[in-house]
């Protein structure tokens, strides 16, 4: 049953501390859910913007949505680069980096910690909140359509504070879009979690791949 745990209905939880790892006025004091979006046959790498489900814009991005295989940035509605991936230094299937809007400094490693389909992945970086070392796990589940990001291991019972989950919809049937719904608790970075929910896709690509 593990294999197809999913995250959906679980409960959001607000953190004992702050969890930053790109800048502390993306921790927002209320819930926020962020939708990332897929442009039908866009093949162009052309920007796109992450609203929420309102369509208030949060954050810009240069390159395809749904690809890290090319170089990715992340910016805030100013135009200031906040995070980047770049294929060149990372490998999907051992440990992935994101780096500063720069590209210079890494922020978060991503590793995965299952060896049967990479269900898992063990998420280390600065909380410059504490200035501590921290880390966060991504729970995965079989298909590649929800993922549950824990402060801390689920099974010592870490709090839920961020959920990414697929929404479908009969309209995208015919199509390979692929919108994802990133639900994120108070007192967490958004633009961190809208970085993990990108690999997230990559990661469930790459099983298909497979």
């Amino acid at each position: 049953m593990g294999l197809f745990k999913t995250y959906t209905d679980r409960p959001l939880c607000h953190p004992k501390n702050k969890i930053v790892a790109i800048e502390d006025r993306f921790a927002f004091p209320q819930p926020v859910t962020l939708v990332l979006k897929e442009k039908i046959f866009s093949f162009s790498g052309d920007d796109f913007t992450i609203t929420d489900v309102n369509g208030t814009s949060y954050f810009k991005c240069k390159g395809k949505a749904f690809s890290i295989r090319e170089k990715k940035v992340l910016y805030d509605l100013y135009n200031k680069p906040l995070l980047s991936i770049k294929n060149k230094l990372m490998s999907l299937r051992g440990k992935l980096k994101i780096f500063d809007g720069a590209g210079e400094k890494v922020l978060v490693t991503v590793e995965p910690q299952s060896l049967f389909l990479n269900k898992k992945y063990l998420i280390n970086f600065t909380n410059l909140a504490t200035g501590k070392e921290d880390y966060i796990e991504m729970k995965c589940d079989l298909v590649g359509c929800t993922a549950g990001i824990f402060h801390g291991k689920e099974k010592e019972g870490a709090p839920l504070i961020c959920k990414i989950h697929k929404k479908f919809d009969a309209k995208l049937l015919l199509t390979s879009q692929e919108n994802y719904y990133i639900e994120i608790a108070p007192g967490v970075d958004s633009s961190f979690m809208m970085a993990l929910a990108i690999c997230f896709d990559e990661f469930k690509n790459e099983r298909q791949r497979d």
